[in-house]
């Protein structure tokens, strides 16, 4: 069995460190209650613990201030004494209690509000695209908190995304209108934001990779505290048919397909998260899809047909008309058509939507 102060330690390791800006404060306040409030310790057991933490804040709080913060909280009433202490247990703990994670106020981002200011967290706390988060709902709020600050989009991004991702501006333009786009600093570099309620999505706006923890490259990556199994909720509206496609980036890609052909149904365009994704994780959605034709549209490699299907089985089990359908080889996914030449793009374009009309 762990020692309070190992308890505490642990907790405050996976806590983000401040960062400047107007939230860096507000963190470091927080990170001293869960030491002196949470775990009942002393200022001379915490100062130990919150000096290894101020290591990674940028930039480090002095040790008088240090002081200051948990004087402050061990004055404050916010929390009640010993909070952390029950509600925090090691792992191996009886069954039903949950290992030692932050505990933070739950707050979301509406994909049609701009994001309250916050920095950046720091490279170790963003997951890798589709990554799903460990903690409930409730426990992992607080890490939207730390979310930077979302931006609209300018003319000149909307240009550079359409060419980038090979296409129409205005589709581009469309998820930004309805608040699906937006533009943040992430790791010192302008970034795409895809978003909607609590899922954030990021990728550099120049097109090079962001860098793991490790060192190592990755072109996508979640925001800490992202979570949402499916976007594009907010344009379904009264349409009665629904084009269900793989991966966030493939909200943009659907709608831009659907803008280069004709079709006699209005539609709207529901992105998994990633392969990983599951109605389970939402089952609201699955009452919005009754009475809906919902054609899915999977990548084609091994991981999106077992997606597939298994949303598949989900939505014929709710009762909702379902159908799945696969693009002509060698293309793996609605983008790969998308970058083909207008002359090889369009016949394969006018033949999905036709079989999904």
């Amino acid at each position: 069995m762990k020692t309070i102060t190992e308890r505490a330690s642990a907790y405050l390791a996976r806590v983000p460190a401040s960062i400047s800006g107007p939230r860096a404060q507000a963190a470091a306040a927080r990170a001293a209650l869960a030491l002196v409030r949470g775990f009942g310790l002393s200022e001379p057991e915490a100062l130990p613990l919150l000096t290894r933490w101020n290591a990674a804040c940028q930039p480090p709080w002095q040790e008088k201030e240090l002081r200051h913060l948990l004087r402050t909280a061990a004055a404050s009433t916010e929390r009640p004494a010993g909070y952390l202490l029950e509600a925090q247990r090691p792992q191996g703990a009886e069954a039903g209690n949950r290992p030692d994670r932050p505990d933070r106020p739950h707050k979301t981002h509406a994909s049609s509000q701009s994001p309250a200011a916050a920095p950046a967290p720091a490279a170790p706390a963003l997951p890798e695209a589709g990554a799903t988060a460990p903690a409930p709902a409730e426990d992992i709020g607080w890490l939207r908190e730390m979310w930077p600050e979302f931006h609209p989009l300018t003319r000149e991004d909307i240009r550079a995304v359409a060419e980038q991702r090979g296409l129409l501006p205005d589709a581009v333009d469309l998820a930004h209108r309805h608040g699906f786009l937006r533009v943040a600093q992430v790791q010192g570099h302008r970034c795409l934001v895809i978003t909607e309620g609590t899922f954030a999505q990021v990728r550099r706006l120049d097109g090079k990779p962001l860098e793991k923890a490790d060192g190592s490259r990755i072109q996508t990556r979640n925001l800490s505290g992202s979570q949402g199994a499916f976007i594009g909720q907010g344009w379904l509206g009264e349409t009665t048919h629904v084009l269900l496609v793989e991966d966030a980036v493939g909200l943009l890609e659907g709608l831009a397909a659907m803008l280069l052909v004709d079709t006699p149904h209005a539609w709207s365009i529901l992105a998994a998260t990633g392969a990983s994704a599951r109605f389970a994780r939402d089952s609201g959605l699955l009452e919005r899809l009754r009475g809906r034709e919902v054609h899915l549209l999977p990548d084609t490699d091994e991981a999106g047909l077992d997606a597939g299907a298994t949303w598949l089985a989900d939505l014929r089990a709710a009762g909702v008309q379902a159908a799945v359908h696969l693009l002509p080889a060698p293309c793996k996914d609605l983008g790969e058509v998308l970058q083909l030449p207008e002359a090889d793009r369009q016949p394969i374009l006018e033949s999905l939507f036709s079989r999904l009309s």
